[in-house]
Order: C-alpha cells, then structure tokens, then sequence
C-alpha cells in the first residue's frame, strides 16, 4: 500500500509525495520539511542531519518499510535445499520496466492513483533515466492536485528529453490550468517550435504567435 507523507517545498507549497519519492526530495534538497507521524513533528532537513546524509540517503521510519521489502536475507543451503524452495518465476524481483508497466496500468486503466505513484517511484529508483516514468508520476500527482510534485516531475522528464514536444505540451497546460500564463505560454512555445500540434492549435486559439 502506497505511504503518502506530508511535504513543504522550498517555496513553501504543502502538499503528499510516496515514501520512495520523499527519499528523491530529501537528497535532492528540493523539500524543507517533512512530517514524520511517528514522532509528531515537522523534521527541518537543513538542521536533521542525523537522518539525511549524501552518501546513505534517508533511512527513517517512512522508509523503512520499503528498504525491507527490497532486502533479502540469504542463507547457506545446499543442492536439495535450494531446489526444494526455488521460487517461481513470478517471484523474481521486478525491473525498472515491470514497476513502470505496472505504474502505467494502475493509473490508466484502474484508476490507483496512489498505487501508481509507487510503481513509477519503484521504477525510478531502479531506473531515474525513464522520462516517461517521471511524466506518468507527474500525471498522477496532477491527479491528486500535488501541482508542485507533477511540476518538478515534469520538468525532470523535459530535462531528459528536451526535443520532446508533447512533454512541454503537458507542463505548459499544468502551469496554464494554476493561472502561471507567462510561464505556460513559454512552454507552449517550445512545444510549438517543436512542430507538437496541439500546442500550435492552442496558441493559434490564444492569437500567440510562436515563430
């Protein structure tokens, strides 16, 4: 079940990210805050310095859960052993693709959103190369009215592919919907220049030109 934690951001928006995703802000410096339910308390990343650190990452209670899933204690066992408690195949550990499909599924077909924010985080972690999964997670927190997160998710995927013109498309619509028109329109324009149709036909609508 996807742990949801509340998060200040450095401009001071409040919103909920996924345990594996508060990891990625943490180290990233993009958050100030964070709650931590079991002790009761707002934690200040800059002065926490015992539960942060660039070499290990955060390892507190909210990601304690998820570390355990991924560990696997190994023990000594001989031939019989080991073929006696071989492990079907469906149980191997999932890939950065397999989190990504299952990502995909749950927010486009069932509707889990919280559920796929996981999965594209499990996928991130495995693989934080996958622009596509950054712009589905973002789409799923633009569900949840997250509108920081799927900002920041969608421009980390504009960052991995910047000649994709459907990605500023998507961000500049984001920005447009919150009432940030400057911003949206410049996105809009990149999106156009990148031949990206409906971002044409939106400043066409708009009276913007773009060339």
């Amino acid at each position: 079940m996807c742990k949801l934690i509340q998060v200040r951001y450095r401009n001071q928006r409040e919103s909920t990210v996924d345990d594996v995703t508060l990891n990625e802000l943490i180290l990233t410096g993009k958050i100030k805050q964070f709650y931590r339910p079991s002790e009761g308390r707002w934690v200040d990343i800059d002065y926490d310095k015992v539960r942060m650190t660039k070499t290990s990452g955060y390892e507190g209670t909210e990601r304690r859960e998820h570390l355990q899933q991924k560990k696997q204690v190994q023990k000594p066992e001989g031939f019989l052993s080991r073929l006696l408690n071989r492990k079907p195949e469906e149980e191997k550990p999932l890939t950065a693709q397999d989190w990504f499909e299952r990502g995909f599924n749950l927010l486009h077909t069932t509707g889990d959103t919280y559920e796929a924010i996981r999965a594209f985080a499990s996928s991130l972690e495995l693989d934080s190369s996958n622009a596509r999964a950054y712009l589905n997670r973002g789409m799923a927190y633009e569900r949840m009215n997250n509108v920081q997160q799927a900002f920041e998710d969608y421009s980390r995927a504009i960052q991995l592919l910047p000649q994709d013109g459907k990605l500023h498309y998507i961000r500049g619509m984001l920005l447009w919907r919150y009432g940030l028109e400057t911003e949206a329109v410049e996105d809009m324009k990149a999106s156009a220049l990148l031949r990206y149709r409906l971002a044409i036909d939106f400043l066409t609508q708009k009276g913007i030109a773009y060339d």
